[in-house]
């Protein structure tokens, strides 16, 4: 490149501010543009902008006093709070490293990572002391709990030494101006799930973590369409665990459009649908986010009748799991829009979100449907590839499978401490997702599974999700996960754990089933050959720590199932 022409030459001196992209600018934005619009936690707490601003300068100020200081990883396992939305900023935007530690992953889990990740201050909800006292004994690096009360109490614990949150915020003073930082600060970990080996720690810098808020509330405003956020009106119920994935981003998403902000604690679904009815105005719209299950818990709760009027304005984004056609056909009659979205840990986590482009608006109501509930369409600034073996392109046919490939400016670099797991995630120059899609005209992605799930039969792929979504569509098939089961002749074969709806426990069928899947032969959405095996019908479906069917559990369970 010829010097004369660089920025810092005599052609293009540079005498400006190099602003850097840190959470603090979208902390203290919202302090000082909306510090009245409110952030509430259940009926227990109800603060606002300023005050969020205020308690996290006490809490930054507090941790310095506890050793605290630039690069500290400080671990958090914490239920989705006001006291988590602080830390999300206050850890982070004081040059700190926020780890969001996974309560619901195993004992053995947690204290790798948390020993991984060289954490030297453990924040903790009450309800995990027991969890953590148990693992004590193993975790190395740290040296200070802080334990989080509703009631600001503390029972006995042999974590030493141990503080009181709100204790710690009443000792600090306001005062704590936040560091100007680079914007290539590491500001958050998060680790996989670890379902093949131990969990792998994806780190994001500010920069990324600004990024991916600005790209995200674009969306909220501009891609949905009727359906879109007004921040001045609309607000958001935060439903993804906070420990998991940064809650999707969407608490700093709330915080830059600073949209009021519910938080209802550990999920359940009564509570959300209280306050669904207490927190939502008429006119308003509310957001809200989460894996299908969740969903599923909501629209198939016994009192859910009751609330039909509150969830008429609610948009539901549903990611980590495929969006069965049937649950968003539920939603949709209870007067709320579902629709899929889709991301990794790895990648913040969110890349696209399906949303109806100009000339699908005046689609019939059920072609749309078929559209929302595919994986998504990409958003600004995310490259997107489906490729074969050799990482040639699949042809946009909506038919051929691949793996997807990715590229975006808030991906994990890689992983914390493993150099060569982060050049195999990174190979070629794209992030690989390990996710087996289609990809049509319209640029919309279908993941058909994941890489380790998809079921090889005879040589040839069936996908679980897209026979899942038909069974789904059943009208006495309240949940169903599909997976393989060994086969002497095929190797592996489909079989459908099928949780019924609670009024057709002992009214459905093997056989109804299979009959009902011939008609989708006869339409051309699936082969004959991909008709489960066997259909195994029980009351409930075990789940992985953030919502999403444990195949892992399952597959042994029921692995030699057709074999006896």
């Amino acid at each position: 490149m010829d010097g004369r022409f660089a920025v810092g030459s005599d052609f293009f001196p540079k005498a400006g501010y190099d602003y850097q992209l840190v959470l603090t600018r979208i902390l203290e934005y919202a302090a000082r543009i909306r510090p009245r619009d409110e952030i509430v936690y259940r009926n227990l707490y109800r603060g606002n902008y300023a005050r969020l601003y205020e308690r996290c300068r006490r809490l930054s100020k507090a941790l310095v006093t506890l050793g605290v200081g630039r690069h500290t990883r400080v671990t958090v396992f914490e239920w989705n709070t006001h006291r988590f939305l602080e830390l999300y900023f206050a850890v982070p935007c004081m040059g700190a490293i926020l780890h969001l530690g996974n309560p619901l992953l195993a004992p053995d889990q947690i204290a790798y990572a948390i020993n991984h990740a060289e954490a030297e201050v453990l924040i903790l909800n009450r309800d995990f002391i027991p969890l953590i006292q148990a693992i004590s004994g193993k975790l190395q690096t740290v040296r200070q709990y802080v334990v989080m009360a509703d009631d600001g109490r503390v029972p006995e614990t042999n974590l030493r030494p141990v503080a009181e949150y709100e204790e710690l915020l009443g000792s600090a003073t306001a005062d704590y101006d936040y560091p100007e930082l680079d914007e290539n600060t590491v500001a958050t970990i998060c680790y996989t799930t670890g379902t093949t080996g131990d969990p792998k720690g994806a780190y994001f810098t500010h920069r990324q973590a600004v990024l991916h808020t600005l790209t995200w509330a674009n969306f909220f405003q501009g891609f949905l369409g009727e359906r879109g956020i007004d921040p001045r009106r609309d607000f958001f119920i935060h439903l993804v665990p906070m420990f998991h994935a940064h809650s999707w981003g969407i608490p700093y998403i709330a915080t830059y459009l600073c949209t009021k902000q519910v938080y209802p604690g550990r999920f359940d679904p009564k509570v959300f649908l209280e306050l669904v009815k207490t927190e939502k105005r008429p006119g308003q719209r509310a957001y809200a986010a989460s894996v299908a299950t969740m969903l599923n818990a909501i629209c198939y709760h016994p009192e859910v009748d009751h609330y039909r009027e509150y969830l008429k304005g609610v948009t539901y984004v549903v990611g980590g799991t495929a969006l069965p056609k049937g649950l968003a056909s539920k939603a949709r009659e209870l007067g709320m829009e579902a629709v899929a979205g889709w991301g990794m840990t790895e990648t913040f986590p969110v890349v696209g979100v399906s949303f109806l482009k100009p000339h699908m608006f005046d689609w019939p109501e059920e072609k749309k449907l078929d559209f929302l509930v595919r994986t998504g369409v990409p958003f600004p600034l995310v490259e997107q590839r489906v490729v074969d073996s050799g990482g040639r392109d699949v042809p946009k046919d909506g038919k051929t499978y691949g793996e997807i490939v990715l590229r975006a400016p808030w991906l994990t670099g890689g992983y914390v401490k493993e150099p060569e797991k982060s050049k195999e995630l990174w190979r070629g120059g794209w992030l690989h997702t390990g996710d087996i899609a289609t990809i049509d005209e319209e640029d919309s992605l279908l993941i058909v599974d994941r890489d380790k799930d998809v079921i090889k039969s005879g040589g040839e792929w069936i996908s679980t999700l897209i026979l899942e979504d038909i069974l789904s569509m059943h009208s006495k098939v309240q949940e169903v996960a599909v997976i393989a089961a060994r086969s002497e002749r095929w190797g592996e074969r489909p079989i459908a754990v099928v949780v019924p709806k609670k009024e057709f426990r002992d009214g459905i069928s093997e056989d109804e089933l299979k009959e009902y899947m011939k008609e989708h032969v006869e339409t051309g959405r699936i082969l004959k050959w991909w008709i489960p095996e066997k259909f195994l019908f029980v009351d409930e479906i075990p789940k992985t720590s953030t919502g999403k069917f444990n195949k892992k559990v399952l597959r042994p369970l029921y692995w030699d199932v057709l074999e006896k």
